[in-house]
């Protein structure tokens, strides 16, 4: 007897291949789930074996599938074989699998009618708001309805249960019942209640078989929010309640910090992967935050709004004030919207007000770790849509990749190197905003652009030296340790003709601040073999002399002026992003090894648009350890001086280099119009041509040539 299975997300597959293991074990029924994720659209090789299942399941299950594909070809399936399906049930899905529901007597538009029956009274409406309680909620956001998004499945949650118990079991009353327990079971997906709702359609309406089930458990209820935690025993409602049980563990300096709310970090969970219990990737994080001492607040979600979790328990409702100091998303959704929608005005209110660094990281829901690994671009399309660009909108940035489906797999697990580089860099960014001012390191690098030919330290519609003066002269004024020179041109003199240790970078010769011999450069680097095979033994022919890297720039006490290595492949920039098996060279590498291990920068401030570490070859999105953008900036906090007006490569630098942009406008244009010697040779030129007498125009004539040689303008006469 086979119950075939259609949902989205990767919550519900480990309960229901549990739920199948344990039914067969305890009432022998020969039971076999076939369970198909619909979040993206399904291959068309796969869909032979799914079409099969659809015609040998007694019952089918259709839960959020919502893509125009999938559910053309589900509905397709469900008309050929209808007469062998004992139930079919659709719960939030397009109207065509919706109307295809058949529970008994509750068939195809009768379901579909009953949400248009206000009339009738909560029954009905209960059954209306099961249905499409997603699409409703997006409705009603679209009518500029502001409140948070939550409310109404919380609401579902709270009188689900004295809805049940109100309807009476009657002519077509007992399966809008019936529904509406499936519905409750799945607002719930705990492995108990997974579970208990096979065991419940099975009984029902596979009435032979309904000897051999001996008790179903009443649907389970779960709080619509909370405070997670791996180590406890049960969500807690308070974030006192919260505090005091974290306090009273046990402290060793393997284990986990003390509460501290200037360090504790925010985590924001799905509840669906919680109440399945589908979340070994959100403790394997959570217990690596802990150990390297950053305390941890996990929220759960409710689905559709994280203002309400946030308000809860990460802000202090006496003092208004946030409980953490970072925030972090792992639900794959907009902040305000979840999967329906994205209100991201909404978002960026409350953040604001929130006033906390706020990022969003990718457990993967239309991949399995192994198509991500060895995929090119990394995320998919849909997926960089959903999890990268529109939490983007929010105001999230670092988009890693922390967990997934494995190949074979039920649950998600950890992706452990990357859930260690996002440790790593969230205690990183704690650092440096503790550090007293006088302690923080601080690189500023600069460029040649265009990439190939340009000046050295120049931006797109940036004046870079003055900028940086500016901002060192403010650091200085709060409290930074850096001499500031006199000028601004004293600073660029500095940096290209101020010492005797001038060499050749790029075009262009720059000051040497360190000379990295080469010894020191293998023992250092990780990836030199890589490099090697591209760009041949170090340390190579660029930002190199004799036995030595040469490292560009200049040291102003706690703060370093550097100068970043060219891309190598001069005429062609955009080769490196598309080389398969492409590295940066030895100098390139050499540059960011030593703001890590010498000079110890907190932060790096790349200064204008646009340099060359994220155009370095890997991933598109969603890198990997092995991409080379990933593999340089490392765990450094990275702030990025960008042109407001190029968004599009601003997101590759958001994206490939983890980078906090800043934005600078473009300067204002107008009619520049002629000036000096140039105006006065446009007067004469107009005098000739309105001089009627002879003598004038030769006399004009020859101060315009005069002039024009003055300029050195060719002068033709026709």
């Amino acid at each position: 007897m086979k119950i075939t299975v259609f949902y989205v997300g990767s919550s519900l597959l480990a309960p229901l291949k549990n739920a199948e293991r344990e039914i067969n074990r305890q009432c022998r029924l020969g039971l076999a789930v076939a369970a198909h994720n619909c979040t993206l659209r399904v291959p068309d090789a796969e869909w032979p074996a799914i079409e099969r299942d659809i015609d040998d399941a007694a019952i089918v299950l259709i839960i959020h599938v919502t893509d125009n594909d999938n559910a053309a070809r589900i509905v397709a399936a469900l008309d050929r074989c209808r007469s062998r399906h004992r139930a079919v049930i659709a719960i939030n899905c397009m109207r065509s699998l919706m109307v295809r529901t058949r529970l008994g007597k509750l068939e195809g538009m009768k379901l579909f009618n009953l949400w248009r029956e206000r009339e009738r009274g909560a029954i009905y409406r209960a059954v209306r708001d099961a249905g499409s309680w997603m699409g409703s909620y997006a409705r009603a956001r679209n009518r500029e309805d502001k409140s948070t998004g939550g409310h109404k499945h919380s609401l579902l949650l709270k009188q689900m249960p004295s809805l049940l118990r109100l309807t009476p079991s009657i002519g077509i009353l007992r399966d809008v019942k019936h529904y509406l327990t499936v519905f409750c079971y799945l607002l719930q997906p705990t492995p108990g209640n997974i579970r208990s709702l096979l065991l419940y359609t099975i009984r029902h309406y596979i009435p032979e078989l309904a000897g051999c089930i001996h008790r179903i458990d009443a649907p389970e209820n779960r709080p619509s929010t909370g405070i997670y935690h791996p180590d406890a025993a049960s969500l807690f409602s308070s974030f006192e309640e919260y505090c005091a049980w974290y306090e009273g563990r046990p402290f060793d300096t393997g284990g986990h910090p003390r509460m501290d709310t200037n360090r504790a970090i925010g985590l924001l969970l799905t509840r669906p992967q919680i109440v399945s219990g589908a979340c070994r990737h959100y403790d394997y994080l959570i217990r690596l935050l802990e150990s390297e001492g950053l305390p941890v607040v996990p929220v759960l979600s409710t689905f559709m709004d994280n203002r309400e979790a946030c308000q809860e328990f990460l802000v202090d409702a006496q003092t208004n004030t946030p409980r953490v100091a970072q925030i972090v998303s792992l639900t794959g959704f907009s902040f305000v919207g979840g999967p329906a929608m994205n209100d991201s005005e909404a978002a960026v209110d409350y953040l604001k007000v929130l006033n906390r660094p706020f990022r969003s990281i990718v457990s993967l829901e239309m991949q399995r770790i192994e198509q991500w690994e060895e995929s090119v671009i990394g995320l998919n399309p849909v997926q960089t849509a959903m999890q990268v660009a529109i939490p983007e909108i929010d105001g999230a940035t670092e988009p890693f990749v922390f967990g997934g489906l494995a190949a074979g797999k039920d649950e998600p697990e950890a992706i452990e190197e990357r859930c260690e580089r996002v440790v790593r860099r969230l205690v990183r960014w704690d650092r440096l905003r503790l550090a007293p001012r006088s302690e923080r390191r601080l690189a500023f690098i600069v460029y040649c652009f265009p990439p190939d030919k340009g000046n050295l330290g120049t931006a797109a519609e940036l004046d870079v030296f003055p900028s940086i003066w500016d901002i060192l002269r403010r650091l200085q004024t709060d409290g930074y340790r850096v001499d500031v020179p006199e000028t601004p041109d004293t600073l660029r003199g500095l940096l290209l003709g101020a010492n005797s240790g001038l060499v050749p970078a790029g075009e262009h010769l720059a000051s040497v601040a360190y000379r990295m011999p080469v010894e020191e450069y293998y023992h250092s680097c990780p990836y030199v073999r890589e490099i090697e095979e591209e760009w041949g033994s170090a340390p190579g022919r660029i930002n190199a002399h004799g036995r030595d890297l040469l490292i560009h720039g200049v040291q102003l006490k706690n703060v370093f002026l550097g100068v970043q290595p060219t891309f190598g492949y001069e005429g062609d920039p955009m080769r490196m992003m598309m080389a398969k098996n492409g590295t940066p060279h030895h100098g390139f590498m050499a540059f960011y090894l030593y703001l890590e291990n010498i000079f110890r920068a907190d932060a790096l401030i790349h200064v204008g648009t646009h340099g060359a570490l994220e155009f370095m070859p890997g991933k598109q999105t969603g890198l990997s350890g092995c991409c080379w953008p990933d593999r340089l900036i490392r765990e450094f906090p990275n702030i990025y001086i960008y042109s407001v007006n190029n968004p599009s490569e601003g997101s590759v630098a958001k994206r490939r280099s983890y980078a906090e942009l800043v934005s600078y406008l473009t300067p204002p244009i107008e009619n520049a119009g002629l000036y000096r010697d140039l105006a006065a040779l446009k007067e004469l030129i107009s005098n000739y041509r309105q001089v009627q007498d002879e003598t004038q125009k030769e006399q004009l004539f020859v101060s315009i040539k005069e002039k024009a040689r003055d300029l050195n303008l060719e002068l033709k006469v026709s």
